[in-house]
This record gives C-alpha cells, sequence and structure tokens, in this order.
C-alpha cells in the first residue's frame, strides 16, 4: 500500500513537472506565473563546490534525476536515523536569438528523520528549486529568477558570499540555497560592472522563535578586473543576514540589513591558485549582555590556497571576524550563551582526489579552531561507474568544548549513504 502511495505521489509529481515545462515552452508570460510563489554567517571557511545539477545534455528535452539518501548518527546519548529521497525534473532552452530560459523542480519523500520541514511519510509539494529566465544583447545581460549569485573568492567562508545560504556544519546538504534575485551586467574588454537585487532574502527559522518583523529587500554593485594571472573586484551591498540574530533580552530573533564595503583578489601561478577576500560591515546586531541589541561594525577577511599536484588538490582556508567596538559585555547565543571574542577565527584544510580513471574519488577536510573548541572530520569515498549514477560515503565526526558556541555538536557522529541517478 506504501508503495502504491508513494508511486502515485511520484507520477503526480513527475506529470505536473511535464505540465508546466511544457506550458514553458510555449510561452514566457507563464513562468512570470512561477514568480508569485544552524547557516550561520561564522561558517567556517570549508571551500565548498557548488554543483549546479541543471546541465542537461543538447539532445534530451528534460532531465530527471532521483537520489536517495540514508544518515545514522552515532552519538553518546541518542542514535538517530535520517532517510529521504529527493526528486529533481529540470530542462533548459533557447528563448529566440537572444533569450534563455531554464528550470528545475524539486519534491522530497521524507522517509524518517527526527526533525524535517515536512511530515515524515509525506511527498513534499513540489516546488521551483532554481528558475533562471535571461537575455543578451550586446555587452549586456539581465536575469531574474531563482538562482546562484556568487560574491568573493573564497566560497563558504561568509566573508563576502553571503547573498545565497550555505549549508550548516552539520547538514546532510552541501549546496548552497538559491535565492530569488534580479541581476544585470555591463561587459568591458577587461572589467565587468555587475548589480543585483535580492526580491525575497533567505532567513533561517529558529524553532519556536517567531522572526520579529519584516525581512527588508537586499541589494549589491560589483566592479571586477581581469588581469592575466590575477583578478580584483570591488564591491558594495545592502545585505542581510541569512541566520536572524536571537535577543537575549527580549527572546526574540530579528534580521535586520547591514552596509557592505568590499574586496576581493585571486592569484594563479600555474596550476595553483591564492585567495582573497575581505569585507567592512557596519550595522551588526550583537548583544550587549542581557540590555539588548548594539549596533557594531566588523572586519572579516579569508586567504584560500588551492595547490594542484595531477589530479590531488589541496585547499587550506583561514577565517578571521574582528569586531571594531568590541565591549567585554558581549554575548554569544548558544545552547547557553558563552562571552564573545573580539576576533574569531576558524579553518580549514581539504585534501580530494580521483582514481580508477576518475571512476573513483575521495577527499578529507578537517575543519577547526586554534583553541581547539571546535574539530570536525570529515571523510568521502565517491563511485560513479557511469555518467548517470554515483554512489558516496561520507563519515563526518564533530568535537566541541562545552563552554563554547559550538557546544550543541560535540560528539556529532554521521554516516552519510548517498545514491543519484539521472535520467
Amino acid at each position: 500500500m506504501c508503495i502504491r502511495r508513494l508511486s502515485c505521489r511520484i507520477s503526480l509529481f513527475i506529470m505536473v513537472a511535464l505540465n508546466l515545462l511544457s506550458t514553458y515552452a510555449m510561452g514566457q508570460e507563464t513562468l512570470g506565473e512561477l514568480l508569485n510563489e544552524t547557516r550561520l554567517d561564522d561558517y567556517f571557511g570549508l571551500d565548498l563546490v557548488v554543483e549546479d545539477d541543471i546541465t542537461v545534455a543538447q539532445n534530451k528535452s528534460f532531465q530527471l534525476s532521483v537520489e536517495h539518501q540514508l544518515a545514522v548518527n552515532s552519538q553518546m546519548r541518542q542514535r538517530s536515523t535520517h532517510q529521504l529521497t529527493d526528486f529533481r525534473l529540470s530542462s533548459e532552452a533557447p528563448l529566440g536569438l537572444l533569450g534563455y530560459a531554464q528550470v528545475e523542480l524539486k519534491a522530497v519523500q521524507y522517509w524518517q528523520a527526527v526533525t524535517t520541514p515536512a511530515t515524515v511519510g509525506q511527498l513534499s509539494v513540489p516546488e521551483v528549486e532554481r528558475l533562471v529566465l535571461q537575455y543578451s544583447l550586446a555587452e549586456i545581460n539581465l536575469k531574474l529568477g531563482r538562482y546562484l549569485l556568487n560574491w568573493g573568492e573564497v566560497e563558504g567562508a561568509g566573508v563576502l558570499d553571503v547573498i545565497n545560504p550555505a549549508p550548516t556544519l552539520n547538514s546532510m546538504t552541501k549546496g548552497y540555497t538559491p535565492q530569488w534575485l534580479l541581476s544585470g551586467s555591463y561587459y568591458r574588454p577587461a572589467g565587468q560592472l555587475s548589480w543585483f537585487v535580492g526580491l525575497k532574502p533567505s532567513v533561517a527559522k529558529i524553532p519556536e522563535m517567531p522572526l520579529h518583523g519584516t525581512v527588508p529587500q537586499e541589494w549589491g554593485a560589483q566592479y571586477s578586473h581581469t588581469g592575466a594571472a590575477s583578478d580584483w573586484a570591488v564591491y558594495l551591498g545592502h545585505m542581510v543576514p541569512n541566520s536572524p540574530v536571537v535577543n537575549l533580552a527580549q527572546a526574540t530573533a530579528s534580521a535586520k540589513a547591514y552596509q557592505l564595503i568590499g574586496y576581493s583578489w585571486n592569484k594563479a601561478h600555474n596550476n595553483d591558485l591564492f585567495k582573497f577576500d575581505i569585507a567592512y560591515k557596519r550595522g551588526l546586531e550583537h548583544n550587549l549582555g542581557y540590555t539588548g541589541l548594539r549596533s557594531d561594525h566588523r572586519l572579516d577577511m579569508a586567504l584560500g590556497l588551492e595547490l594542484k599536484a595531477g589530479a590531488r588538490q589541496w585547499d587550506l582556508t583561514a577565517v578571521a571576524k574582528h569586531w571594531l567596538n568590541y565591549q567585554s559585555s558581549y554575548l554569544t547565543p548558544a545552547t547557553l550563551p558563552v562571552a564573545s571574542h573580539r576576533t574569531d577565527i576558524n579553518y580549514s584544510l581539504g585534501v580530494k582526489d580521483s582514481f580508477n580513471n576518475a571512476e573513483s574519488d575521495w577527499s578529507l577536510v578537517q575543519v577547526g579552531t586554534p583553541s581547539g573548541s571546535l574539530r570536525a572530520l570529515t571523510g568521502e569515498l565517491g563511485w560513479a561507474p557511469t555518467d548517470p549514477w554515483r554512489t558516496s560515503l561520507n563519515y563526518t565526526l564533530i568535537l566541541a568544548k562545552s563552554n563554547s558556541v559550538y557546544a550543541s555538536l560535540d560528539d556529532t557522529r554521521r554516516l552519510t549513504l548517498k545514491t543519484k541517478f539521472s535520467y
């Protein structure tokens, strides 16, 4: 009976998706109707790879992918199992000579979990995961929809890449969350001027703590320059924090906009790459003891290094965040609020390689802080015998001090098995 119900749900999802895609191919106005529908800003400088799963072969009108995840958390006090199946249907096509469209629909079946955004055993309502309408004319490009917009050089550091929420350290997913955006670019021979407006910025939800106030729109502008072996860019932004700030005095959460001025630079040498990001953030909120929130300014900086030797790549990232008007009574919300530091530093060191003619691959990443308040290790072994099929086994271990902001992550031991088929 369960199998029959699931089969009906999958069939319904595919029929709805195919209907949307066929309608989208007939006219652009239908796509406009679709538009009406713990990430910590201190997330560690793990050099995440943003995978674009919308790539479709030219001889296919659409692509269906099915990914099943089984995660077992074996902890000292608790043992839990998370199991879900992710269904995605995607398509892309030109719109005349100057336009381009791309759409990806997603639905998730939650089988077994402790905390999920949907009831266990139910198929989530199909939603638009990504939607892109793009128009290009000469040096001008305009883009509207739900997609990823990358800023900065050091991915996952939270210095400049704050537009798309990144996964938390113990998240089952690795990709960023696409946002509803309107953006444009003007290309020059050695430079590019671009801008964006966040139509509906995402802010993480805190259980049993509603968000106080409305979430403002965010916007930003960037000028980048491309050289022979190095690039640089400057940034201005009116940004919204991906994670709300908890007011310890009132037990409320809010996401107040702040201003950002940033600079990024990279330098390539042979197969190696050095990366640098720095940002001055004005108007960030911080708890001044239990008296309420205080506005402060912060300087964020990230350094990244990629070293390649054949198929093997080493990644090193260091991130520092320094409060410019630090007060000794600053508190950081956690399981038990802890005293804030003037400067927080974290790092990540990773290595990845492939073997057996690139059919198999492995990676190992260590994330931590110099003080030892956090130590995390993640290892993954992947196998892709054919293009449509990939299976990976991942193990994550997190240890944290009880008097640190990471205390809730202590003794996390998770084994995750993922299998994905694309048709």
